[in-house]
């Protein structure tokens, strides 16, 4: 199993979500990530979604998207071809100066802003790559998470093709 992420550009109507997940939902196909949003294109919209999977699952979903009426394009975004991004809002207990600047540190080398330093947390906002996020989140768990929240994988082509135009 692997992670897909599919770029679709679709209509801009109600009940196009409810008919994806639900297309996703009939076979089996769990959503790790799906984020929707206007794109450069006046009545469609932009969504990127990320599937875990096999080749031949990828495939299949890619064929039944692409029979869907509001479906205008969907591309398979290769990890080489695309620049993933993610956004974590995370706000992490620091019950001491030392374990503040400890934060404040990990953060830094992970290029994470501070939002906010209180006496007892540290709030930290990161826009990385998935997997990246993922070591952050875990090196800060050892401080104690209050409270995390990530937007869901969001991306964009690199070469023509890849999802940008059309």
């Amino acid at each position: 199993m692997q992670t897909h992420i599919i770029s679709l550009l679709v209509e801009d109507n109600p009940g196009v979500l409810t008919r994806m997940s639900g297309m996703f939902t009939q076979r089996g196909i769990n959503i790790t990530s799906l984020t929707v949003s206007p794109c450069e294109k006046e009545g469609l919209s932009r969504m990127t979604v990320a599937i875990e999977g096999s080749e031949s699952e990828l495939e299949m979903v890619r064929k039944q998207l692409s029979n869907l009426i509001e479906v205008v394009k969907v591309v398979d975004l290769k990890e080489n071809e695309a620049i993933i991004r993610d956004l974590c809002l995370l706000k992490v207990h620091a019950k001491d100066s030392g374990a503040r600047l400890e934060v404040m540190q990990l953060a830094e080398s992970y290029g994470a802003k501070i939002l906010d330093a209180a006496l007892d947390s540290v709030t930290l906002e990161l826009t990385e790559e998935p997997k990246k996020i993922d070591r952050f989140v875990d090196l800060m768990r050892h401080f104690g998470v209050k409270q995390l929240f990530r937007t869901g994988v969001t991306a964009i082509g690199i070469s023509a093709g890849g999802g940008v135009e059309k």
